[in-house]
């Protein structure tokens, strides 16, 4: 099921299983129909990233529904235009699951054409979110954020996955809210 609700920044294909269940916002997260705790999720969750220009990631995402309706690809993210904060001239498309599956889940990204691949396990990404981290910085420099409140996103992005992650690895992952 795309959802494509024009006040966020992306598209986002969920089961429709998933998509209406709005108390448990991490129920794609999963691998071989088990939970992952959050742990589980910081080991072994991740993303295939690929660009790609918004009319073809439309039309691709439209290709990949049904994989994900099916549960094959538990979750798809993408741009709703190029993030310029990175300087990126095209979108990003980001199709998640557990790294245990995704030679799988790249087989089918592939039957599309999709060659060039890149894949980036979520711990990594969340630690580039982080203080110092490269995107953090990249996001705060681009939107000319004083270094006072600069030092507040810093101290909260920490605090939020200290509070997430790391105090509650054996419960279940709701995911990180984008």
């Amino acid at each position: 099921m795309i959802i494509d609700q024009p006040r966020s920044w992306y598209i986002f294909l969920f089961s429709k299983k998933c998509s209406y269940c709005p108390s448990d916002p991490g129920a794609y997260i999963m691998y071989k129909g088990k939970r992952l705790t959050n742990k589980e999720y910081l080991e072994h969750w991740g993303k295939w990233v690929f660009f790609g220009e918004k009319e073809e990631l439309d039309e691709l995402a439209e290709k990949l529904d049904p994989f994900v309706e099916s549960e094959e690809i538990p979750c798809i993210k993408y741009d709703r235009s190029p993030q310029k904060w990175f300087n990126l001239e095209q979108c990003v498309m980001c199709v998640y699951c557990d790294d245990r599956q995704r030679d799988e889940v790249f087989k089918i990204l592939a039957k599309f054409g999709i060659k060039g691949k890149r894949w980036a396990p979520e711990m990594e990404v969340i630690q580039k979110w982080m203080p110092g981290g490269l995107n953090l910085e990249r996001w705060l420099a681009f939107h000319n954020v004083s270094d006072e409140e600069g030092d507040k996103i810093r101290k909260d992005a920490k605090k939020k996955f200290e509070e997430t992650f790391l105090n509650r690895p054996n419960d279940i992952c709701f995911g990180w809210q984008q």
